[in-house]
C-alpha cells in the first residue's frame, strides 16, 4: 500500500499530530506537579504555621520585670539546692565521672557495668605507679557519687605497670 498524500501534506500532517503530543504532554506533566504539591503542601504548612517570628507577644524578649527575675533566681537556687536529692546518674554519666577523675599515669582499658541497687562499675587496666594508683582510689573515694570503692590490696602493692582492677558501688 502506498501513501496518496503529496510530501507537504504529509509533513502539515505530522507536524500537527506533533503538536498535539507535546499539548497532551505538557498537560500531563502540568497535572502531575499539580497533584506533587498537593501532597507536599500538608507538610509545607505543618513546618512553617509555627514559626517562632510569626508569634508576636505583648513583652518584650529582653525579660521581665524585677518580681519575674527574682522569682527566676528562687527557682534557679530550689533546684540546685534539691537536684542531688531527685536527680539520678546514669551508667553513662557515672563511667564520665569516674574516667575524668583518672590522671594520666593511668590508663583503663576494660570497663563493667552490672545493674542493681547499688549499681556496679568494674574499672581494669594498668597504672605507672602505685602512688598513682592510690591517689585515684583516693580521688575516687572523695567523690560523693560512689557508696563504696574497692582496691584489691594486691593492686595496691603490686610491682609498677601491674595491672589493677577499682570496683565501684552506687546509686546509678
Amino acid at each position: 500500500m502506498s501513501n496518496i498524500l503529496p510530501k507537504e501534506a504529509k509533513k502539515a500532517v505530522w507536524g500537527m499530530y506533533r503538536a498535539r503530543f507535546i499539548v497532551a504532554g505538557s498537560l500531563v506533566a502540568l497535572s502531575a506537579a499539580g497533584v506533587s504539591a498537593l501532597s507536599l503542601l500538608p507538610g509545607y504548612l505543618a513546618l512553617h504555621t509555627a514559626e517562632p517570628g510569626s508569634v508576636r507577644s505583648g513583652t518584650s524578649k529582653s525579660g521581665g520585670n524585677d518580681t519575674d527575675r527574682a522569682t527566676i533566681a528562687s527557682i534557679r537556687a530550689m533546684v540546685t539546692t534539691l537536684t542531688p536529692l531527685i536527680a539520678t546518674t546514669t551508667p553513662t554519666d557515672a563511667v564520665t565521672r569516674a574516667l575524668s577523675l583518672r590522671p594520666s599515669t593511668i590508663v583503663i582499658d576494660h570497663i563493667t557495668y552490672a545493674a542493681g541497687d547499688p549499681g556496679t562499675v568494674i574499672l581494669a587496666g594498668s597504672a605507672a605507679t602505685r602512688e598513682a594508683l592510690g591517689g585515684y582510689r583516693q580521688a575516687l573515694s572523695a567523690d560523693a557519687l560512689w557508696k563504696t570503692v574497692f582496691v584489691p590490696i594486691g593492686d595496691l602493692t603490686g610491682e609498677p605497670g601491674a595491672r589493677f582492677s577499682i570496683t565501684l558501688s552506687g546509686a546509678f
